[in-house]
């Protein structure tokens, strides 16, 4: 039980992280920094009564959606790294993936990205799974 919830741990809170983000900045910055997308992005919006440029608005929130994928990663490896060998995952840190998750869910039906559904949906089974197994052996 304790290695089944450790590794689900590891696969959705630091290894899933760290690959979505890294080929989402990978492909940030080869196909949707282009010239092309630029162009489409051209027109202005406005932001806290400010005219901004859409392809800027729209490129720091995919950039950062890229880093922040890595980051939540990194910082789940720095968790796992200080467990002992006999720990079972934190709670909190499962509850945090499961509301990151649940939003995730949200955002992929809300602008239909069935990648992101389908993915997410994945992941907060095995977050349950491992919640659970959790809460199950630490208790006996």
């Amino acid at each position: 039980m304790k290695n089944t919830a450790r590794f689900s741990y590891l696969l959705i809170g630091i290894i899933f992280p760290i690959l979505v983000g890294a080929l989402h900045t990978f492909c940030h910055f080869t196909d949707l920094i282009t010239i092309n997308v630029q162009d489409l992005l051209n027109n202005t919006i406005p932001i806290l009564g400010e005219e901004k440029l859409l392809y800027n608005a729209w490129g720091l929130m995919s950039f950062m959606m890229g880093v922040s994928f890595i980051i939540i990663g990194l910082l789940n490896l720095g968790i796992f790294q200080r467990m002992d060998k006999t720990d079972y995952p934190p709670v909190t840190a499962l509850l945090a993936m499961m509301l990151y998750l649940a939003a995730v869910i949200y955002a992929g039906s809300q602008f239909q990205a069935f990648p992101q559904l389908y993915g997410s949906i994945f992941g907060i089974i095995l977050t349950t799974i491992a919640l659970g197994l959790t809460l199950v052996g630490r208790n006996k």
